[in-house]
């Protein structure tokens, strides 16, 4: 990997860094609830038409649990995908930018 290429962040590392951002950020905060692709748009981050993205502030009075993908369900293609197959930092799950690994 040359000096000008980026490391792939980890969605883990993702998802902090988006959170970061809305903790010291308001208005950033506000627009990602509202409209989350949008808001992480405006970041370089650009989510495939298919893939809905959802934000939800959490509440003591509420528990979320995000369940994994089921692994029997997904294609040969999409398995691949998640498995980190993707060579070309773009497959459906994360779009083209920035490349996720797991």
């Amino acid at each position: 990997m040359s000096e000008n290429e980026k490391k792939p962040m980890t969605r883990k590392e993702f998802k902090e860094q988006i959170i970061k951002k809305a903790q010291a950020d308001r208005e950033f905060r506000k627009a990602l609830v509202r409209n989350p692709k949008r808001a992480i748009g405006q970041l370089g981050v650009q989510f495939p038409e298919d893939v809905e993205v959802k934000v939800v502030e959490d509440s003591a009075g509420v528990v979320y649990l995000v369940l994994p993908v089921n692994l029997d369900e997904l294609t040969d293609e999409q398995l691949d995908d998640v498995a980190g197959g993707e060579s070309n930092n773009c497959n459906h799950l994360t779009g083209c930018t920035p490349a996720f690994r797991e």
